[in-house]
C-alpha cells in the first residue's frame, strides 16, 4: 500500500513540474536542510543566471528516487555522496559539472530544560532514558543515514533501535521534537540553528566528526535530461561564489 501511495505521489510530481516549468525556468531538487538558505539565495540567483527557479526540497534519496523515475529536474543538490554517486552511476547527472560544494554535522537537540550533554556517558544515559528518538529514515534521508553510523560507532544503536521515530525529512524530525512527539531528536547542525529563540527545542549535544566515518559532504551537479543545462551549471558557479559562500556559513555550512 505504501509503495503504491509513493508511486502516486511521485507521479503527480513529475505531472506537476512538467506543467510548471515552461520557459526559461529552472527545477533544483535540494536536501531539506538547504531549504533555509537556498530560499534566501533565489532572488539573487535568479538575477545571476536569467532564469525563474522553481526549489523542490526533500530527504536526498526521496530525491534521487524521484530523478530514476524520470521526474523534471536541471540540478541535484544531495546531503550525501552516496545518492549523488548512484546517479553518476547511472549517467543520470553530468560527470564534468559534479562538486562537493558544503560539508555539515549532526547533533542531538531536545528540551531546552534538559542539561546540555558533556560526554559519551551522559549520551548513553539520555538515550537509554528517551522513550522515542526521532531520526530521518535512513533509507531515504542522509541525516538518519549518519546518526545510525554515529549510534552504531559510539554503542549505542542497538540501545535506541527499537524506539526510533522516523521522519520523511530532517525538518520533520525537527518538528517531531520541537512539538514533544519525541524527546530527542538528531538533525544535521544547520537545521538545529534554524531553531526560534520561543522554540522549547535546542541542541543538547553534539557528535563528535570521528562518530561519523561517511564525510557528511553536500555534491551538486547538473541532470543529465535538462533542457537547460547552462543555466543549471551558472548556477553552481553562482553557488560556489562569494555571495553564497556568505549564505551558507552563516548558516552553519562549512564551504568546502
Amino acid at each position: 500500500m505504501k509503495k503504491r501511495i509513493l508511486v502516486a505521489a511521485t507521479l503527480a510530481l513529475i505531472v506537476s513540474l512538467s506543467l510548471t516549468a515552461e520557459g526559461n525556468e529552472l527545477i533544483v531538487s535540494a536536501a531539506a536542510s538547504l531549504t533555509d538558505v537556498l530560499t534566501e539565495l533565489k532572488p539573487e540567483a535568479e538575477k545571476a543566471i536569467g532564469a525563474k527557479l522553481l526549489l523542490n526540497f526533500g530527504g536526498s534519496g526521496a530525491l534521487r528516487k524521484q530523478i530514476e523515475q524520470g521526474a523534471p529536474a536541471d540540478l541535484f543538490f544531495s546531503a550525501a555522496k552516496e545518492d549523488m554517486d548512484k546517479l553518476e552511476k547511472a549517467s543520470l547527472v553530468v560527470s564534468a559539472t559534479r562538486r562537493d560544494l558544503l560539508a555539515n554535522s549532526i547533533v542531538l537537540v531536545g528540551d531546552k530544560g534538559r542539561a546540555v550533554i558533556a560526554d559519551e556517558a551522559s549520551l548513553a544515559a539520555a538515550l537509554g532514558s528517551a522513550k522515542f528518538l526521532a531520526i530521518g529514515n535512513p533509507d531515504s534521508v542522509p541525516a538518519g543515514r549518519y546518526a545510525v553510523e554515529a549510534l552504531k560507532s559510539l554503542g549505542l544503536y542497538a540501545s535506541v533501535e527499537k524506539k526510533l521515530v522516523l521522519g520523511g525529512n530532517v525538518r520533520e524530525v525537527l518538528q517531531y521534537v520541537e512539538s514533544g512527539s519525541s524527546p530527542l531528536g538528531i538533525v544535521f547542525l544547520t537545521d538545529a540553528m534554524t531553531l526560534k529563540a520561543e522554540s522549547p527545542a535546542g541542541t543538547i549535544y553534539r557528535f563528535p566528526l570521528s562518530a561519523v566515518k561517511t564525510p557528511v559532504v553536500y555534491p551538486i551537479a547538473v541532470v543529465s535530461s535538462s533542457k537547460v543545462q547552462d543555466k543549471a551549471s551558472l548556477l553552481i558557479e553562482f553557488l560556489r561564489g562569494d555571495a553564497a559562500r556568505a549564505a551558507f556559513e552563516k548558516a552553519g555550512f562549512v564551504v568546502e
